[in-house]
């Protein structure tokens, strides 16, 4: 478990409501889960969120929206520096 501590920026400037969320839509056997962990109020607050980090590694192993499916391998050409034009980036300072 990590907790995180976050701030609740008050209305009428911001309206308060800060919210954070553990982003596991779902049990081990499939079924919908409320993903809040805090949310505050209108007025001016300090929140403490905890997150089990091992349960969001676990999550993410096994969902689709997780490292289970995910390829980054796929997106290595949109960062290769040896890209050609069209597709060459430029870098800043390099004047090019």
């Amino acid at each position: 478990m990590v907790g995180v501590a976050m701030a609740n920026y008050a209305a009428p400037t911001e309206n308060g409501h800060s919210v954070a969320f553990d982003g596991m839509a779902f049990t081990r056997d499939g079924r919908r889960r409320d993903m809040l962990l805090a949310e505050g109020a209108e007025g001016e607050q300090l929140l403490l969120a905890r997150f089990d980090l091992d349960a969001l590694r676990d999550y993410r192993e096994r969902e689709v929206w997780g490292n289970a499916f995910r390829r980054a391998d796929a997106y290595q050409a949109l960062v290769d520096p040896s890209a050609r034009p069209p597709f060459a980036r430029r870098r800043h300072g390099s004047g090019s």
